[in-house]
């Protein structure tokens, strides 16, 4: 079934020139345009495919337990985002019942009859190459669309330093619903360190994302109240409360005390910035 998860985030994931090819349309069109075609092949795949039957299942289990998700949203980025969200978190769910049940069927005394010529079984969260791959584009896409566009300014690396393609991102999500950039952000940041619970796929995330997930909890629990930056009623509408600032606060720091403290180091200056070369 972990193939099958794959097979589903390759789709949505898939490269978005292969969905739109329409040269007259602009950039942020085709990208549009991309990811809404990405999504429908996906989900028509999931309701027509036999094969996709349990994926389907344990996707829809996750999708229940997800007070965030919202089916009927028009902004195609996020529709997106919370797609890949799902199928992220069906992947996650999925790898843990493995873990348990390999753990509980290594019986301690099956190690006797281990020889030295017999490599022990692999845990069922080791991930091939290719499916590797797939995992980052699809965590490229969450991150790209789901979380750095809602980085206040001056916070994390923006997109648009990045690549061209990113600064046609930035500005694409940023055309957008951005009063409810703050709860986006939070959904985001919330489900990539629900992955991180996963030694395999914390190594993903924390590989390519580590300064932008440190970034997402920097603001979310030390932005200043929407009145001491002189923002709108709608931001007070959208801005977090005091529980869920002290738990990005917590989860920061948890995140500085887990992982090897010189990339920690290198991190925290990179979003310090320094001067241009």
């Amino acid at each position: 079934m972990t193939a099958d998860i794959l097979s589903a985030i390759n789709t949505l994931s898939r490269p978005l020139s292969e969905a739109v090819d329409n040269a007259q349309s602009s950039h942020q069109q085709a990208v549009l345009a991309g990811l809404r075609s990405n999504r429908v092949l996906l989900l028509d795949q999931l309701q027509t495919d036999s094969s996709f039957q349990e994926v389907r299942r344990l996707r829809d289990e996750v999708m229940t337990a997800a007070e965030w998700f919202s089916g009927d949203t028009e902004d195609a980025a996020w529709g997106f985002v919370q797609e890949c969200l799902l199928l992220l978190l069906t992947l996650a769910r999925h790898l843990s019942i493995e873990l348990e049940v390999f753990r509980r069927s290594r019986a301690p005394s099956a190690a006797n009859f281990h020889t030295p010529e017999m490599a022990p079984p692999l845990p069922p969260d080791v991930l091939s190459v290719t499916q590797q791959r797939t995992l980052r584009a699809a965590l490229q896409f969450v991150v790209s669309l789901g979380l750095c566009p809602y980085l206040a300014p001056g916070v994390g690396v923006p997109l648009g330093r990045r690549s061209a393609f990113g600064a046609m991102v930035e500005k694409l999500v940023r055309g957008g619903a951005v009063s409810a950039g703050g709860c986006r952000l939070l959904i985001t940041t919330n489900v990539l360190l629900q992955l991180t619970e996963l030694s395999s796929l914390a190594t993903l995330v924390f590989t390519q994302h580590l300064g932008d997930v440190m970034a997402a909890l920097c603001q979310l629990g030390y932005q200043p109240h929407w009145a001491e930056r002189g923002g709108s009623e709608e931001e007070e509408t959208q801005e977090l409360c005091a529980e869920e600032r002290q738990t990005c606060r917590e989860a920061l720091r948890g995140l500085l005390g887990k992982v090897y403290q010189p990339i920690i180091i290198k991190e925290l200056l990179i979003l310090q910035g320094g001067s241009k070369q």
